[in-house]
């Protein structure tokens, strides 16, 4: 994976707690904060391989 992965994944975690902030509805808020979460689990796999980029 290269760095505009890392960079793609950061900009769909805020996307969506965006979108969790905005939500009304209980089950979509949920959605977006899950899908956040696992947003934030890919970077967290990746956060290795960017530093290994910028070294």
């Amino acid at each position: 994976m290269s760095s505009h992965d890392f960079d793609y994944y950061a900009r769909r975690v805020e996307q969506e707690r965006r979108s969790a902030a905005r939500a009304e509805d209980r089950t979509a808020k949920r959605v977006h904060e899950e899908m956040a979460a696992r947003y934030t689990e890919r970077l967290s796999e990746l956060a290795p391989m960017r530093l290994h980029i910028l070294a």
